[in-house]
């Protein structure tokens, strides 16, 4: 079993800049630029706000849609059933 970690209120606060710097700094999945400061992305700022992730080893809350995949056609699509996870059910003992 995992043990808790807590974070001080200055590591908190470096993580909520952090994700701001990400909500802002989106690289986009059209042009390859970040959307924010227009340099080829992932731009530093963006790279600096992964690092205080890492840091702390957590992950960042990220908005889909952000690198606005519309640009270049991309679209949603339904799966349908897995045909593999209809095989193991017809053939289990």
């Amino acid at each position: 079993m995992g043990a808790t970690v807590y974070l001080s209120a200055a590591a908190i606060d470096q993580l909520t800049t952090a994700q701001r710097a990400l909500d802002e700094h989106v690289t986009s999945s059209a042009t390859g630029y970040c959307l924010r400061c227009q340099l080829i992305g992932p731009c530093p700022t963006n790279e600096q706000a992964v690092a205080t992730f890492t840091r702390y080893g957590r992950l960042p809350r990220r908005t889909p849609g952000a690198t606005r995949p519309q640009l270049i056609n991309a679209r949603r699509i339904t799966a349908g059933p897995d045909p593999a996870a209809d095989l193991t059910r017809r053939y289990q003992p």
